[in-house]
């Protein structure tokens, strides 16, 4: 470049500047629009405010305008101890540091009307998903429309997990959940109030069809068509009803929607609910929650009544979710202020669910209950500026993610004595297994 065109793009780029200052509202200036507005957030330092940032939501003045521009670029690293054996570091792609997660967040206010949008890359197993977009409008303080693919309003919201893991509601759709909608929220002094309606299921995204099939790559566990079982989930409709107290809140949250075969267009249904209680005593959070769901005449292709559902997400394979269950979840945490060099807050926690499954299965001419399901995660979040680093050891009982063999029928019938191979007369469901155990680092940079 020359001396000449160097100074004549200088002049460029001042002019288009001056034009730019002048082409802003006056009252865009005032209200703070500049790029300190566009990237300056505040994280906090829990699992709540750091990965749900859907700032659009949480505006609750109508006359003002901003935009917002963030993400995040997360490494994982694990080292596991499955059914018995342990796995060295840097095998098999398990306990090396893997690129996690990237994502990109946007979201936009403009005297009420609101735009959110994340969509997530995962590049250690080549998939990427929108998670949720909506734009909505905020009528008053008090009153909110949302509309798009936007989150479920059931049970704990956001999370009913402190960790980088989420407890065994999300691995069946009914924790951080997004579907293709509305959702409507209204606030009557002490209470909270959600009305929602979903078409459909978000879309899918884009996977690598050797990890699984491509209607599992999306970021809510959802009913998804596999050969031979060609089920979805339409026409869902959602409400939720939460008691405000001082520092928390208690609610009930009700569920129901069609499983439509889209080969024989059978409809089958599912139904859920939940009792939630959330509170703060000061550093103290305790989450609290028991639900119920069931799928009731449910079928194949064939027209066989099915005794499991198929569920995916993350572009893996589908696995087998029992048909009716009940679960309990507990979860604590306590925050620790401190002043060493960069980091500012430590949050412990340990969190806990219990699934309990309804069905039993014929093996040898006798009844065989299903094996319910454990999982604990006790784990430390630290936050340090804009780099946040979650410490879990998260510990399974046929939970589909902590096994040396992915999904399978660990949150359906649970897994046999021998857990490679399906349930039969000779392989007899393990009534007595033993946990397994995954010490998870996840190192994240959020802005």
């Amino acid at each position: 470049m020359t001396r000449y065109s160097f100074y004549l793009l200088f002049h460029l780029i001042l002019v288009s500047t001056s034009i730019l200052a002048r082409d802003i509202p006056e009252d865009s200036v005032k209200r703070g629009a500049n790029l300190q507005t566009i990237f300056e957030k505040d994280f906090g330092h829990s699992k709540a405010s750091l990965e749900y940032v859907n700032f659009a939501a949480q505006e609750t003045k109508k006359d003002t305008s901003w935009l917002k521009i963030g993400g995040a670029l997360r490494l994982n690293t694990i080292y596991a101890k499955y059914e018995g054996k342990t796995f060295p570091l840097g095998t098999e792609g398990r306990n090396d540091w893997t690129w996690d997660t990237w994502r990109i967040n946007v979201d936009s206010y403009s005297d009420g009307l609101q735009l959110s949008f994340e969509y997530r890359f995962y590049p250690t197993f080549n998939t990427h998903f929108i998670k949720y977009g909506w734009i909505g409008y905020r009528f008053n303080p008090s009153t909110n429309l949302q509309f798009g693919i936007t989150q479920v309003p059931f049970g704990l919201l956001t999370y009913a997990s402190h960790s980088w893991w989420f407890m065994t509601p999300y691995y069946v759709g009914l924790e951080d959940d997004h579907q293709i909608g509305f959702n409507f929220t209204s606030d009557l002094e002490h209470w909270r109030f959600n009305i929602a309606y979903f078409l459909l299921s978000e879309p899918r995204g884009t996977n690598e069809l050797s990890y699984g099939v491509a209607s599992s790559a999306r970021y809510s566990y959802d009913v998804v068509p596999i050969p031979g079982n060609s089920n979805i989930e339409r026409r869902q409709v959602n409400l939720r009803a939460a008691r405000k107290l001082k520092f928390g809140e208690i609610g009930l949250s009700l569920q129901t929607h069609e499983v439509y075969n889209q080969q024989t267009s059978h409809t089958g249904r599912q139904f859920a609910t939940a009792i939630h209680f959330e509170n703060n005593w000061g550093r103290l959070n305790l989450k609290t929650q028991a639900l119920y769901y069931n799928f009731t005449d449910v079928q194949d292709d064939n027209g066989s009544i099915l005794d499991f559902v198929q569920m995916g997400a993350y572009g893996f394979g589908t696995y087998d979710v029992a048909s009716e269950a009940a679960m309990y979840t507990i979860g604590i945490a306590y925050d620790i202020p401190v002043q060493w060099g960069p980091i500012r807050n430590i949050q412990l926690y340990n969190d806990y669910t219990y699934m309990q499954k309804m069905g039993e299965i014929q093996i040898n001419g006798q009844s065989q209950k299903f094996a319910p399901t454990h999982m604990h995660v006790p784990g430390a979040l630290i936050s340090a500026g804009k780099i946040y680093c979650y410490f879990d050891i998260a510990r399974g009982i046929n939970q589909p993610w902590l096994t040396d063999s992915f999904g399978g029928n660990s949150i359906g019938s649970g897994r046999g004595i021998n857990y490679l191979e399906p349930i039969s007369a000779t392989n007899p469901i393990d009534q007595k297994p033993n946990w397994n155990t995954r010490l998870n680092i996840n190192l994240g940079y959020y802005f």
